[in-house]
């Protein structure tokens, strides 16, 4: 079962379409329905806190991601369901795995997307597998409206050690933020962001300095905070205090 026939998406996205059984709390309705490539190859990415990273086993026999399952589905079969659901979600995140074939898989289910269901489409993006800034065109004018890039740790030692050399993944530092330099030269300021996680041992400063680094390139930032999934090489590690 690989992309772009099939994807997976979050239990949130399942339980909305009715492919999983199950309810929300309190009438939470969930307005985003995320996509994410799969293949039978595991993404090459090594990243110590990854529930999908290639080092990490399955987890007593539960695999997660961002601490739930993620459901594999063939596409049209999720696209069918969301137009079974007109006024549920109102936006639609295609999340990439670092793979050769993301690329113009990405580019394939855009596209689909696109063609059948009328709302704006967000690309989370593996900028290790982008060579070109024409790439951001091809998202572009296959219907992506936004660019996201999950930059994860806030500052470059770090990022190194959890996601490049210390844990001998393909990941670059400078490698990410030039690739979200094309994607905001490309579609305007506003239209790109970043994804951080707080917890990872960055000091306050970093987190700020980092912040304003993609602000300047016209991204926005999406704050996450570190959770220990199980099995990934940081499992042990206690997530950030509230305050």
């Amino acid at each position: 079962m690989n992309s772009p026939e099939y994807g997976q998406t979050s239990l949130a996205a399942a339980l909305s379409l009715g492919l999983e059984k199950g309810r929300f709390k309190d009438r939470v309705k969930l307005t985003g329905l995320n996509l994410l490539l799969i293949y039978d190859k595991r993404c090459v990415g090594r990243c110590a806190y990854c529930g999908i990273s290639k080092n990490r086993p399955e987890a007593k026999g539960k695999k997660t991601f961002i601490r739930v399952k993620w459901p594999v589905y063939r596409l049209d079969d999720v696209i069918d369901r969301t137009l079974d659901h007109p006024n549920h979600f109102q936006r639609i995140c295609i999340s990439m795995i670092t793979h050769g074939s993301a690329v113009k898989d990405t580019i394939s289910i855009t596209e689909k997307v696109r063609q059948r269901i009328d709302l704006p489409v967000s690309l989370l993006i593996s900028p290790t597998v982008i060579n070109s800034k024409d790439i951001f065109y091809q998202f572009r004018e296959a219907g992506a409206d936004m660019i996201g890039v999950a930059l994860d740790a806030a500052a470059p030692d770090l990022f190194d050690k959890y996601r490049g050399s210390g844990v001998k993944g393909p990941h670059k530092w400078d490698k990410y933020w030039q690739v979200l330099k094309w994607a905001s030269e490309v579609y305007g300021r506003g239209r790109t962001g970043i994804h951080l996680i707080s917890g990872l041992g960055e000091t306050d400063r970093q987190m700020v300095d980092t912040i304003y680094r993609a602000h300047k390139l016209g991204a926005g930032t999406h704050l996450f905070s570190f959770f220990p999934e199980a099995g990934s090489l940081l499992e042990d590690r206690e997530t950030p205090e509230l305050l």
